[in-house]
């Protein structure tokens, strides 16, 4: 185990020699496991056996959301995580505050990838959602996106909403702070994007990414 791991297991869940506890690899297998050892630096696990794997939403979910002020980008990472997207691509928009420098873009994404893990752990899911290198808005527009392509725009008609055809497939595009600039919504619609409008109300920029997932997930997937 590693040292995060060890931490929960020994002092936030306080489990010693002879608990049972639920592994997963992050890839979709789960496995029943006992704690035969337990020492600040070491935990020794014996598998009992390997579960029947949970089952993952039937809709593909990807998120590009504009990388954020604080701490508001690692809230969406966990939100978007218990809210079973698959793929979360950090974005970089012409009104992105952040920018990413290139130094230090190895050791965000590993961050990023600890958050993650941590946020499916949290939910019971087996699989880690995958994480992105920044990528600019204008590169993510020339991807070939299958299924439905959204952009969630606070400009956007108030009959923009969603189709009444059942999709196994969402890319989900978020602005920034200050929003997506008129001429990327131009972009976007040329690109085959649709415009997505959530009601009268404006939400924050990490808000509005998730009360998205969680619409779709209700239209389109397993949230009931």
């Amino acid at each position: 185990m590693d040292p995060d791991n060890i931490h929960r297991l020994r002092h936030v869940l306080r489990l010693g020699p002879g608990a049972q506890v639920l592994l997963f690899d992050g890839s979709g297998q789960e496995y029943l496991a006992e704690v035969t050892e337990s020492r600040p630096t070491r935990v020794e696990l014996k598998i009992l056996s390997r579960q029947k794997p949970r089952v993952e939403s039937p809709l593909r979910l990807t998120l590009a959301q504009a990388l954020l002020k604080g701490n508001a980008f690692d809230r969406v990472l966990t939100d978007a995580t218990e809210l079973g997207v698959q793929a979360i691509v950090p974005m970089v928009t012409a009104r992105t505050v952040v920018q990413p420098r290139p130094r230090e873009e190895e050791a965000k994404v590993r961050r990023w990838e600890k958050i993650l893990e941590a946020a499916a752990a949290q939910s019971g899911r087996v699989k880690v959602p995958r994480v992105d290198y920044p990528t600019p808005f204008a590169e993510l527009l020339k991807r070939d996106w299958a299924g439905l392509k959204l952009l969630l725009w606070e400009g956007a008609p108030s009959d923009a909403s969603l189709p009444a055809t059942k999709t196994r497939e969402v890319v989900l595009l978020v602005g920034p702070e200050g929003g997506f600039a008129e001429s990327e919504v131009e972009a976007a619609k040329e690109a085959g994007f649709q415009l997505l409008c959530l009601g009268p109300r404006i939400l924050r920029a990490d808000t509005a990414g998730p009360a998205a997932l969680a619409v779709l997930q209700y239209r389109f997937g397993d949230l009931s």
